[in-house]
Order: C-alpha cells, then sequence, then structure tokens
C-alpha cells in the first residue's frame, strides 16, 4: 500500500508537469514570429478588440542598463527612435518612476494621426536588477485635440534584463487599439516594423555619449 501511494504521489506530480509544460506551451505559440533581422526577432498576435495585432519585440543591446532605462524615460527622444512618434512631451514626473507623457503618433494619409496619453511604472528588480516599464493609456487625462484620434485602449511594458555590465537583453511587447478604420496594410505595419524599428534605433541612440554613460535615479547596475 505504501508502495503504490507513492507511485500514486509521483504521478499526480508527473501529471502536473506536464500539464504545467503544455499549457506554457501552447501559451509561447499564441506569438507567430514575423520578422528575424538585424538581431531583432518580432513577434506578433491576435488582440481581442482590436484590429491591430499584438506585437513583441526582442533585441540584446551591448549598452548599459542605465543607458536604455535614460533613452526610455527621456520623451524628448521620442521623435528620433520610437517609430512614428511625430512629439512627446512629459506631463508629469515623479522622478521615481511613475511618468505621465502624451504622445503624438503619425499616421499616413488619409488616416488621422493618433494622440494618446501614457502613463508609465518603472520598477527594478533588486536581486537580478531587471527593470520592467509597465504602460497603460489614460485617455481621459487630459481633452481631446483638435486633429487627431485619441487612442483609448493600449498596453504593454518594456523589460530590460542585463546579462552583464555591458549586455542587456530586451524585450518591447504592446497591445493597441488605435480606434477607427485603418486599412490592412498600415495594420501590418504596426505590428511588425514599429517593434522592429524601434529597436533597432533604441539600440544606435542609447550609445551616444548623452546616453551612454548616463545614470538615473534609482536604477542600479548589475555587479
Amino acid at each position: 500500500m505504501k508502495r503504490m501511494y507513492g507511485f500514486k504521489k509521483i504521478s499526480s506530480a508527473l501529471l502536473l508537469l506536464l500539464f504545467i509544460s503544455a499549457s506554457n506551451l501552447y501559451a509561447s505559440n499564441n506569438w507567430k514570429l514575423k520578422k528575424d533581422e538585424s538581431d531583432i526577432k518580432v513577434y506578433s498576435k491576435s488582440a481581442s478588440g482590436s484590429s491591430v495585432q499584438s506585437f513583441m519585440g526582442k533585441i540584446r543591446v551591448k549598452t548599459r542598463l542605465s543607458s536604455l532605462v535614460s533613452v526610455i524615460s527621456d520623451s524628448s527622444s521620442y521623435p528620433r527612435w520610437l517609430y512614428n512618434t511625430r512629439s512627446a512631451t512629459t506631463l508629469s514626473d515623479d522622478n521615481n518612476g511613475k511618468v505621465i507623457n502624451y504622445i503624438v503618433t503619425n499616421m499616413p494619409w488619409p488616416v488621422a494621426d493618433r494622440d494618446a496619453v501614457i502613463f508609465a511604472t518603472r520598477t527594478q528588480n533588486p536581486k537580478n536588477k531587471r527593470v520592467e516599464i509597465n504602460v497603460n493609456a489614460k485617455p481621459k487625462h487630459i481633452g481631446k485635440v483638435k486633429g487627431k484620434v485619441r487612442i483609448g485602449s493600449l498596453k504593454g511594458k518594456w523589460i530590460l534584463t542585463p546579462i552583464n555590465k555591458n549586455v542587456v537583453d530586451v524585450v518591447y511587447e504592446m497591445s493597441i487599439n488605435p480606434g477607427g478604420k485603418i486599412p490592412k496594410w498600415i495594420v501590418n505595419e504596426m505590428s511588425v516594423d514599429l517593434p522592429f524599428h524601434t529597436l533597432k534605433n533604441l539600440r544606435k541612440i542609447s550609445k551616444e555619449p548623452g546616453y551612454a554613460n548616463a545614470k538615473v535615479n534609482g536604477i542600479f547596475e548589475l555587479n
């Protein structure tokens, strides 16, 4: 009886492990690789309630963790690297990782430009020094702007995982509902070209003198 009880415990544990593994495999298969170029991988998957697919971009950057955080924290730099960004302004900043930005996204004619009020919250894991920046749309934070379509739904995150002092793995994930009718070719661009060019530009700008040696309040490098 003792042996049978032990066998049942092992079998239950094994089944649970197989179930978890299968669940993780199924979840990972929801993402489909759309582009693999210049050491950047871009994935997409269908997003509920949106005409635009969710996207995820991955890149390994040879730079400091603080360099990347300083670029992402600097809204004035967004038109230089955040793909199709026309302008960006910081509305509030508590200097401790909580920021509200107003961003205008350039859309090709005849589609109207989009604007968004983005609330970002930054945290850092004290053990592995991984930084996570979560972003959400706050469409009613300010009044609507004439000539712009306000993005009502946006949710995403940046995950910056330092491998050593000079190498960081970057994950950029986003789900956006831009509102209104958008041609399919623009939808495809938003789900593939946006993360690809954004990460490519981020890699480049993070190595510029103004950011390469930057220090960010509350951010600690991997020892």
